[in-house]
């Protein structure tokens, strides 16, 4: 049995915690909130606030296992944040997942939800396994760490921060340069999803761009909580070789250190990025995969339609979601 969490399932879900599968690197490095808090803040609002979080349940009512999401600002999609049990927990791991990512995706159908998304490190079981869920793979990425604090730097010519009046500059620009589905994943022109939706991060963010005569060659990002800052890049793929200056500017912003590490994700499309980055004293920290579940899909229905003209009705192709 599949349940939403309620008040009488705290105790279940911290026993759970440690047991289970963490999601989304971004969201761990830079928020505080733990499973159970996001859980009972968005039980208590209406998940308004805080995550949605579902239950794996026997016959006796004793919980097995557990899934929790992050909803976008817009409603649209979800993120997938935890799973539990872990798969070399228990041996019944892998069929309590598919339970629960299954009665995900009916759950978001219901909320009018149009895609799930699982930013998971890369395992070969847990992306076999998320794809019999229906997941599809989006992109890969390296993400890199720096625990150093680089020397200043100059702003570089042309680098400036971003203006309100940039924005839909920028949006074309990202529509330009980032691949459809990463850029639907990952919308740069809004918030992240962890600071949309989760209020008590207290991040701080800047946000820079770098341009030539009105146009926009490379947009960054760092995102800043109290524990680590995150580093967003998106640049056109002719001026990736002259990035440098620009990184090494964005890193002067905040203080990075061991105990406060930034990190920063480069897509396996972005030839050229990780190099920079490795000559800045950045290492890499981890492989990620990007994978997306469509809760909504496109089917051909057909209508009879009748003419007042002709006697029979025509037989017409209609396509609805």
């Amino acid at each position: 049995m599949i349940r939403p969490f309620g008040l009488r399932d705290v105790t279940a879900l911290r026993q759970l915690e440690p047991r289970g599968v963490a999601f989304d690197l971004r969201r761990l490095v830079l928020s505080s909130m733990s499973l159970t808090r996001s859980a009972l803040i968005g039980y208590l609002t209406g998940q308004h606030f805080g995550a949605i979080t579902c239950l794996h349940a026997d016959d006796e009512g004793s919980v097995q296992g557990a899934v929790q999401v992050w909803p976008h600002r817009d409603r649209k999609a979800w993120d997938l944040a935890f799973l539990a049990p872990s798969l070399d927990e228990s041996q019944n791991a892998a069929a309590i997942w598919q339970g629960l990512l299954t009665y995900l995706s009916r759950l978001g159908i219901e909320h009018n939800v149009l895609r799930i998304y699982a930013r998971t490190s890369e395992d070969a079981e847990v992306e076999d396994l998320l794809r019999h869920a229906g997941f599809s793979m989006v992109t890969r990425q390296e993400i890199f760490v720096l625990s150093r604090q680089p020397s200043p730097a100059p702003l570089p010519r042309g680098l400036r921060p971003v203006e309100e009046a940039d924005q839909w500059a920028l949006k074309h620009f990202h529509q330009q340069v980032m691949p459809p589905l990463v850029q639907i994943a990952e919308d740069p022109c809004h918030d992240i999803a962890c600071i949309a939706a989760d209020p008590f991060s207290r991040l701080a963010v800047e946000e820079y761009i770098w341009s030539k005569k009105s146009e926009i060659i490379a947009w960054l990002r760092v995102s800043s909580s109290s524990k680590a800052h995150w580093l967003d890049v998106v640049v056109r793929p002719e001026y990736r070789a002259e990035l440098l200056p620009h990184i090494r500017y964005m890193l002067t912003l905040v203080d990075i250190s061991k105990q406060r590490p930034l990190f920063c994700s480069i897509p396996d499309y972005c030839v050229g990025l990780g190099w920079l980055l490795r000559t800045l004293g950045f290492s890499t920290f981890t492989r990620q995969a990007l994978l997306v579940c469509h809760t909504v899909v496109r089917v051909q229905v057909r209508h009879q339609i009748v003419l007042p003209s002709f006697e029979r009705s025509i037989d017409v192709g209609a396509i609805t979601d």
